[in-house]
C-alpha cells in the first residue's frame, strides 16, 4: 500500500506564502500620490522688480496617525538675486485643521542664493476630510514673526483622509509568512522523498 504524500503541507505552505507576498504588495502599494502647486511672490520689501519663485509639494490623500510630507520650494528669480544684500525673509506658514504639524506651522527662512526647501511633517487625527494652506510672504531683515503673517501669496490644498496598516507591522507578517512557507516547502519535499514507493 503506497504512503500518501503529506499534500496537507504542500497546500499550507503555498497559503502562507501567497499572504505573506500579498502583506508586502500591500506594503509597497502604500505610496503617496502627490500634486505641486506653483506661486510667485513680488518684492514688497525692497521694492525691486524680482521675484521669488515657490512651489508646493504635497499628497493628496494623508494616512491618518502617521507622517505625511509637505515640501515647499522656492526659488529667486535673477533680478531678485541680483538684489539679495539687500536683505530679504521669506515667511510661510502652514495650518491645518485636526491635525499636528511640525517642527511647526511658522518657519521665517532668510533668503539666499539658489534652490532652498522647507518642509512640514503633518500628523491628522481627523475622521473626515480637510484642508490645509500655506500663507507666504517676502519681507525684510526686520520681520521676526512677532506679528501675525500678512500673506501675499496662499497654497490651499484639499486632503483625503484614509487609514493604513502600520508599514512595519506589515513587512515583519509578510516575511515570517514567507519563511515559514519556505520551511513548510523544505520539509514538504523532504517528506516526498521519504515516502517515494519502492520500486
Amino acid at each position: 500500500m503506497k504512503s500518501k504524500r503529506p499534500v496537507a503541507l504542500l497546500i499550507i505552505a503555498i497559503i502562507f506564502l501567497l499572504a505573506g507576498v500579498g502583506l508586502l504588495a500591500v506594503r509597497s502599494n502604500q505610496t503617496h500620490e502627490t500634486t505641486t502647486q506653483a506661486q510667485t511672490l513680488s518684492d514688497w520689501a525692497h521694492g525691486s522688480s524680482g521675484l521669488l519663485k515657490v512651489m508646493v509639494s504635497y499628497p493628496t490623500d494623508l494616512l491618518v496617525n502617521q507622517s505625511n510630507t509637505v515640501t515647499l520650494t522656492f526659488e529667486s528669480d535673477n533680478t531678485l538675486e541680483q538684489n539679495l544684500n539687500s536683505g530679504y525673509v521669506f515667511d510661510a506658514e502652514f495650518d491645518a485643521s485636526g491635525s499636528v504639524i511640525t517642527p511647526r506651522k511658522r518657519i521665517l527662512t532668510p533668503l539666499e542664493r539658489g534652490r532652498h526647501k522647507i518642509s512640514w511633517e503633518i500628523v491628522p487625527f481627523a475622521t473626515f476630510d480637510m484642508g490645509g494652506v500655506i500663507k507666504m510672504a517676502l519681507g525684510d531683515n526686520n520681520l521676526s514673526g512677532t506679528y501675525a503673517i500678512s500673506p501675499q501669496v496662499t497654497f490651499e490644498m484639499p486632503f483625503q483622509l484614509r487609514k493604513s496598516i502600520n508599514q512595519h507591522t506589515l513587512l515583519v507578517v509578510g516575511l515570517v509568512l514567507i519563511g515559514l512557507a519556505l520551511l513548510l516547502l523544505l520539509v514538504f519535499f523532504l517528506k516526498k522523498k521519504t515516502y517515494q514507493p519502492k520500486s
